[in-house]
């Protein structure tokens, strides 16, 4: 028997041998089965038909598990592998490498001293909560961004506990690029799963420039963006109102559609807040509740407590329903409590269920609302119940339309008395729209009827009836013509539009304001039928509305890059309807009104509107705004706004690169009325690829308390922590156009290093 046989002199040998039975020579290199091994190299040693020895850009590869050295050993017999210098082992997305490495091939159990670990994985859009929104109860939705994650690691011993199992002691983690050593997560022993796309750490610390942060005995996180459920970091921060604060969350998993949240915030001046959070989303049904206990104020020896629910249901068939709570237990619970001027703002909370229906022809709505106010003074009708029926089908060339609604309308019990009641309205009309490619003309009847039946109402007036027949014309036309600016095409357009409407008068002084209000005077507005929103008040007219409105439209993408319109409406007959203590008009025009919208070229967008009272020759409402945006990370936002008699301020916004990785962030809002700055924010930014770091100071104006300033500092390390207290949701609602700078393309980075 042949006792020793080396196969020498042979510039790249190959040899495969199957586990379970001998190995098919016509077996391609590429297909290896799971108890198949494939092992090449310069030279190849076979010894006994048992110990293989490849010597020389060594490699072996058994599934979907390649092994690289420069000297592979590997006994048949006992499964055992021995890879001698420069060892490297790939699965998948990761990569091991070390001076030497140990193995059971194919149980994926051994070990590996100093090793070095790294992973790249392409996250995949996944239907399920979006991770970005794990601790904040604005949003729910499915994340659907595809972000490669990168993270390497090394160890003192490495030690392969499966196929998708290893566990590293002496260990470091991080999401740096290599030779980029910022910050780590140190740790006794780290295991990382392959399968769930996860890690946990034992004795952790987290290192940032080489001053530890943070200890845990224990922490548990991704390596791929996923949802973990375990501790997050904690938010730090400080207020005028609450003193020092600290933030502790707890984030549980429940599953891909299914989350909760937990937290105690420690308040210095107030004491101990408690947070919960549960989000779910199922193909029929989500929703989103919140609830935040404070049992004891230091400052107002009271208990205090907010809760918000929110669930929307899809029965099918065209049927849906839900409600959105809120009820708080105090009028300052937002002024004092929250660091968010969306928040500190509000008023009005409602509490609201409604069930809708829909299909080709109908649509239905019906809901019950209450408020509860915090300001003292507003006080808006509450819908007990609201409901609504629309329909709309054609018949040959003619649509038909209806509109019917039932309202009961009450009063909060802290509100004074005032009337109340139930109102139904009913508006059945035709129309019959004549459409050309150069125009079309749309002549519609209708009957809008109203019933009330009234409560708290003096001189028998608690039944009224009003019904008005509605007439209205609405045409246009259409022209275009082809040129060009620089060689490059353009089309442009020209739009007169025509709408006349007439409603005979009818005496409405008598019913009472439940919804109703006056309609500014915008190119919407000016082609209705109704002046006043709502359905107590149905203006007179004889008039008729006239608007000019002109594109021009890049011919080789079609991108619209300007258009401009003016308007006005002429009335034929005085003013006879009007809202309680308004003012009839006089006059047998209404102002001007005039818009441009733009999106130009050199990465200008513009939109400004414009409405002048030709009788005074002087402005009523002003908007001008403007927006710098070239590329992510850069843009500047312009604005004034006027309204006589009650506005007039500035807005200046933006967010700049400053260089070297840093970005300058702020916004001012001053008003010429009050000569003062309204809000204000500043802050810097600064990315240096697997971390940025932000600050921000904000001050906040209330409606029912004093103005409160906040501190924002956040340190965000790679996804895999964020320390301090979080203002993006700030920034993004004070500087339209922000991008973080962690998700800014790699195109368009400031350099970070030198």
């Amino acid at each position: 028997m042949l006792k020793n046989c080396i196969l020498a002199g042979i510039t790249t040998a190959l040899f495969a041998y199957s586990l379970a039975s001998q190995a098919d020579e016509s077996l391609p290199t590429n297909e290896v089965p799971d108890d198949g091994v494939i092992i090449d190299g310069d030279k190849l040693e076979l010894h006994l038909d048992r110990k293989m020895r490849s010597i020389g850009n060594a490699s072996i590869h058994r599934g979907k598990q390649n092994v690289y050295g420069d000297i592979i050993e590997y006994d048949v017999q006992n499964d055992e592998l021995h890879v001698i210098g420069n060892a490297r082992i790939e699965v998948g997305d990761t990569k091991l490498v070390g001076p030497e490495l140990h193995m059971q091939l194919s149980e994926s159990i051994g070990k590996m001293r100093d090793a070095s670990i790294s992973i790249t994985k392409p996250a995949a859009p996944n239907p399920q909560i979006s991770s970005d929104s794990a601790t904040d109860a604005d949003s729910l939705a499915f994340s659907s961004a595809p972000q490669q994650t990168k993270a390497r690691g090394d160890a003192k011993m490495l030690f392969f506990e499966g196929q998708d199992k290893k566990r590293l002691t002496g260990a470091r983690y991080t999401t740096c690029a290599v030779d980029v050593d910022d910050w780590y997560i140190k740790a006794s022993e780290i295991e990382l799963n392959d399968y769930t796309e996860s890690g946990s750490a034992k004795n952790a610390h987290i290192e940032f420039k080489g001053m530890p942060l943070l200890y845990t005995p224990w922490i548990n996180f991704s390596f791929n963006n996923q949802r973990k459920s375990g501790f997050l970091a904690p938010t730090i921060g400080s207020t005028s109102q609450n003193g020092f604060e600290v933030l502790t969350p707890f984030y549980w998993n429940i599953s891909p559609n299914m989350d909760a949240t937990l937290a105690a915030r420690i308040l210095s001046k107030r004491g101990v807040q408690l947070q919960g959070e549960f989000r779910y989303l199922k193909e029929n049904f989500s929703g989103i509740d919140n609830i935040e206990y404070l049992p004891s104020d230091s400052l107002t020896n009271t208990t205090r407590y907010y809760a918000n629910l929110k669930h929307s249901q899809n029965f099918g068939n065209g049927w849906s329903a839900g409600y959105s709570l809120e009820k708080t237990s105090d009028n300052q619970y937002f002024s004092e409590l929250s660091n968010r001027i969306v928040t500190t703002s509000r008023v009005l909370l409602p509490q609201e269920f409604n069930v809708d229906y829909a299909d080709d022809n109908w649509r239905f709505n019906a809901i019950a609302q209450k408020f509860q106010t915090l300001d003292g003074a507003s006080f808006p009708y509450e819908r007990l119940p609201q409901m609504t029926l629309t329909g709309n089908k054609y018949y040959g060339d003619i649509n038909t339309n209806l509109y019917t609604q039932l309202v009961a309308f009450d009063t909060n019990k802290n509100a004074p008395t005032r009337v109340t009641g139930t109102r139904l309205t009913a508006y059945p009309s035709i129309s019959i729209p004549l459409n050309k490619p150069y125009g079309y003309v749309t002549p519609k009847f209708g009957i809008h009827y109203t019933n009330y039946n009234l409560n708290n109402i003096a001189n028998n007036l608690e039944s009224q009836q009003r019904t008005l027949p509605i007439f209205s014309l609405d045409s246009g036309l259409y022209f275009d013509r082809n040129f060009k600016i620089s060689s490059r095409g353009y089309s442009q357009t020209l739009e007169p539009r025509l709408f006349y409407v007439y409603v005979p008068d009818k005496k409405q002084s008598d019913i009472p304001i439940f919804d109703t209000g006056e309609s500014d005077l915008n190119f919407s507005s000016l082609f209705s039928e109704n002046q006043f929103t709502g359905n107590d008040r149905i203006n007179n007219a004889n008039q008729v509305s006239l608007a000019l409105t002109t594109r021009f439209i890049e011919s080789s993408s079609g991108t619209q890059r300007l258009s401009a319109s003016i308007g006005q409406r002429f009335y034929f007959a005085d003013q006879k309807v009007t809202l309680p203590g308004a003012v009839v008009r006089k006059r047998n025009s209404s102002d001007i009104i005039a818009g441009l919208n733009g999106h130009l070229k050199n990465s200008w967008d513009i939109d400004a509107f414009w409405q002048y009272n030709t009788d005074n020759s002087s402005s009523v409402h002003t908007t001008l705004a403007g927006r710098y945006n070239p590329e992510p990370g850069k843009t500047l936002n312009l604005s004034y706004s006027y309204r006589r008699d009650s506005l007039s301020q500035f807005d200046v916004s933006g967010q700049w690169p400053l260089g070297k990785g840093w970005y300058g962030i702020g916004r001012a809002n001053y008003s010429l009325r009050e000569r003062q700055v309204i809000e204000t924010l500043a802050g810097v930014e600064y990315n240096a690829g697997c971390w940025q770091a932000r600050s921000v100071i904000q001050r906040i104006s209330t409606a029912t308390a004093e103005a409160n300033y906040a501190l924002f500092f956040q340190l965000e390390l790679g996804g895999i922590a964020s320390i301090g207290a979080n203002p993006l949701s700030v920034i993004k609602r004070n500087i339209p156009g922000y991008v973080s700078s962690g998700k800014i393309p790699d195109t368009y980075q400031q350099p970070y290093y030198e």
